[in-house]
């Protein structure tokens, strides 16, 4: 007997009729809120594309992308930024090759790395570091896809590009260092200031979470009053003292006298930056400690004492068995907590700051842009949605990897 198979499409568009019927119209009442929800989201989406590709003057866009993404820092010295552009590129496309599949995502993926090169970049000097920067992504991705389809020494690449994305951020801040801090702006400060506070924040936040579940009482109450003041503060408020405070506390030089002997001391001169950093990161700290302390409480209690009848240290048990399954945990909320920390650095224009946000207002206030109020911000949008979504994916990705939410 012959079995006649139904063609491939036939079967996807029942599947696709069947899913629509059991998810947007089983009923009068939801088929209602789909229609209705249809058209609030076609008439939002027709003015915004009517918008960016008719109405918008993207001339502002193209006459201060420098400032966009740099700030002020020296025309001679951009090099060093593109320097850091390009590790990242690289760094990335042999990520999303080690960790993805080919297919759909690598062509979302290389779609959002283009969208600036079609809205503000016209050809010269920038297209081509971009389109550099491109084909870099391009050629470490595939490379990692050949690796990973020969099956050999994944598992040592993905540990080694871990550790190498730790490397890159140092030889970054030392590439970036060599120019003034104050002259750092834009998308540039914005990242430093949210990568640097996450890397700052996420061992501070395990510390304080161990403190607090600790069995001191001067750690614990010490752990328990830092995360419940920081916890109950504005982040406007710790940068007002960080900006106007801690230079007080902190002076350049000061001297203390006793006994008719002065005594001078040599302190460290904070700039805004750092400032401004340290508040982000004392913020952020004390959030993720709450998130990692719920991981801590997830993992079962008999696993530590069965840890501990086998003899194992609390340096071990903490190490290898109770950390790991709390942070595979909390995933979805510690990504949470960096994409929040990510938005939320646009609150550093109060420590004189320009970062992404600040450029926006910096752009506006010039005599032949004003008004231009909705490009600047829909293209500032754009490259926090960018960033913000990615670091999504990245955690969607890795969840599916650890098997979060899996048995």
């Amino acid at each position: 007997m012959t079995v006649l198979s139904r063609p491939a499409a036939t079967i996807t568009l029942r599947t696709a009729r069947r899913w629509a019927y059991e998810n947007l119209f089983s009923s009068p009442a939801n088929s209602v809120l789909t229609v209705l929800t249809l058209l609030v989201i076609g008439v939002a989406l027709f003015g915004v594309l009517r918008f960016a590709f008719f109405s918008a003057e993207w001339e502002v866009i193209v006459v201060n992308r420098r400032q966009f993404f740099v700030g002020r820092y020296p025309v001679e010295e951009v090099f060093r930024a593109w320097i850091v552009v390009f590790m990242i590129s690289g760094m990335a496309g042999l990520s999303l090759g080690l960790w993805s599949k080919p297919g759909v995502r690598t062509a979302a993926a290389l779609g959002i790395l283009l969208i600036p090169v079609f809205l503000f970049i016209r050809g010269g000097e920038v297209a081509a570091l971009t389109a550099g920067a491109v084909g870099l992504f391009v050629l470490s991705h595939v490379a990692a896809r050949a690796v990973v389809e020969w099956r050999e020494n994944v598992d040592l690449l993905r540990t080694l590009t871990i550790v190498s994305w730790l490397i890159a951020f140092l030889v970054a801040m030392f590439i970036l260092g060599e120019v003034p801090r104050l002259l750092w702006g834009g998308l540039l400060l914005t990242m430093i200031l949210a990568v640097a506070g996450i890397v700052l924040s996420f061992p501070l936040g395990i510390l304080l979470a161990l403190g607090r579940a600790s069995t001191f009482p001067v750690v614990r109450i010490f752990c328990v009053g830092y995360i419940e003041i920081i916890r109950g503060v504005p982040l406007i408020t710790l940068l007002f003292m960080a900006q106007f405070i801690l230079p007080l506390m902190i002076e350049p030089e000061r001297s203390i006298s006793a006994l008719g002997f002065s005594v001078p001391i040599t302190g460290y001169e904070m700039d805004n930056v750092v400032r401004a950093l340290a508040a982000v990161t004392l913020f952020s700290a004390a959030y993720l400690a709450e998130v990692i302390r719920g991981g801590l409480q997830a993992v079962p209690r008999g696993q530590v004492e069965a840890a501990k009848a086998l003899g194992l240290s609390t340096t071990t048990i903490l190490a290898l068995i109770v950390l790991p399954q709390a942070l595979r945990a909390v995933i979805p909320s510690l990504v949470g907590q960096f994409i929040s920390l990510f938005k939320d650095t646009s609150l550093v224009a109060i420590a004189g700051l320009t970062d992404l946000l600040g450029v926006t207002r910096t752009v506006t206030a010039q005599q032949a842009f004003i008004g231009k109020q909705a490009e600047v911000l829909l293209f500032a949008a754009l490259l926090y949605w960018i960033v913000a979504f990615s670091m999504s994916r990245a955690s969607q990705r890795l969840e599916r990897i650890l098997g979060v939410g899996e048995r």
